[in-house]
């Protein structure tokens, strides 16, 4: 479904997985919709993790088969934030500096410890180094902002692509345009949103871009040409591109 962030609480003690389930569900304020799944192990969670392809993570660290750090054994921990749950304050140094983690939350858990949580995220996201997590084929990449040559408009998905990749994501080019506020994407027509830092100039006579690099995509340069709009073309000579 477009626009909707993934959760998964991971603890043992099923009322309080329950209880911040609810709360993530119910009381949090956030732009999308959440869909928060639970596990109640280490081995549940794996299967979670790979079913569901979870954004953030709420994991428990003291449980009686596995503790919660043993999950890293089994899945890349790049692939989502995660957010440690315990009632003790013994494992913090260690959560964050091992795992660096987005949030370290002592039991019992508020509603505004939770908020700040996706408060947090929020911020993550407009952040010009945060590492994108691009869902492609049910599977999760991780894309640097800095990364991005250009996003291109494809009916409610958008084409993503980087020098030599492309990632097609379940989102429209507005939501992602929303999402990246970085100075150095411009809307450059109704379908793409580019990156200056990759253009290498701009035709005055057709008004199509020229990047510094062949872009390709499996080996194969791709074939989009991108011309820039009348409207957006004073802002771009501003560049002195």
């Amino acid at each position: 479904m477009l626009n909707e962030l993934v959760v998964l609480v991971v603890d043992d003690e099923p009322k309080v997985a329950e209880v911040l389930k609810t709360i993530i569900e119910k009381k949090v304020n956030y732009q999308e919709r959440i869909i928060v799944h639970t596990a109640a192990s280490v081995q549940e969670a794996v299967k979670q993790v790979q079913a569901f392809l979870p954004d953030i993570v709420f994991l428990d660290i003291h449980m009686p088969e596995e503790d919660g750090f043993e999950l890293f054994n089994y899945v890349d921990k790049n692939t989502f934030e995660v957010v440690f749950t315990t009632a003790y304050d013994q494992y913090a140094i260690e959560a964050i500096n091992k795992y660096d983690c987005m949030k370290y939350l002592l039991k019992p858990i508020g509603i505004q410890d939770v908020q700040n949580v996706f408060d947090k995220y929020k911020e993550l996201e407009g952040y010009q180094y945060f590492y994108k997590v691009i869902k492609n084929n049910q599977k999760r990449y991780m894309v640097r902002v800095d990364d991005i040559v250009y996003c291109k408009a494809a009916d409610n998905y958008c084409e993503i692509y980087l020098k030599d990749q492309k990632y097609l994501i379940s989102k429209t080019l507005k939501n992602v345009e929303d999402k990246i506020k970085h100075k150095n994407f411009i809307r450059v027509n109704r379908s793409y949103l580019v990156n200056v830092d990759y253009i290498d100039y701009i035709d005055k006579e057709t008004n199509i871009i020229h990047f510094k690099e062949i872009i390709t995509v499996n080996n194969e340069e791709t074939d989009n040409v991108i011309t820039v709009a009348a409207s957006v073309m004073k802002d771009l000579n501003n560049l002195n591109l």
